[in-house]
């Protein structure tokens, strides 16, 4: 992991960022990876989202089919997968730092994804493909992640 002291700061006026990933065999699914370190990310809200070192992800979870147009792993707009990832994942520790949330905890994990998809890569089409797939599918996933109670595997 990171030899770094602290979390990677990202603030809402960044337009890049450089990312340390971890690429683990042993993990459960072949299309995941590991933060390789804490990021401390500025919403445009100005909320404040804190991703932990070692968090798992699978990046932008398109299926195969779809890679041509939708790759899973985007370099530029990958920290809104993780983002997103993490939000849907640990919504109700999010919500416990931050006041007057909207109640529509999903809807707002899709405008966060989106915001900073538009943020590190600006005005792709291929934006708005990748959030339409997010407000039609994710709901699968928002409810599969509340019925766990907080408790994650990430297989």
């Amino acid at each position: 992991m990171s030899n770094a002291p602290g979390p990677l700061v990202i603030g809402r006026s960044a337009r890049a960022y450089r990312l340390p990933i971890v690429i683990d065999s042993e993990l459960p699914k072949t299309d995941q990876m590991e933060i390789g370190r804490a990021v401390l990310l500025e919403l445009a809200d100005g909320r404040l989202l804190y991703i932990r070192e070692r968090f798992v992800s699978d990046a932008h979870s398109t299926p195969v089919w779809s890679w041509s147009v939708l790759p899973a792993f985007n370099n530029k707009t990958n920290l809104a997968a993780y983002a997103h990832d993490y939000l849907y994942m640990r919504w109700e520790e999010f919500a416990a730092v931050n006041e007057n949330l909207p109640a529509d905890g999903r809807a707002y994990a899709d405008s966060v994804y989106l915001e900073l998809m538009e943020r590190m890569n600006p005005g792709r089409f291929r934006n708005r493909l990748y959030y339409a797939g997010v407000r039609l599918f994710g709901g699968l996933n928002w409810q599969r992640f509340r019925a766990k109670g907080g408790q994650f595997d990430t297989s």
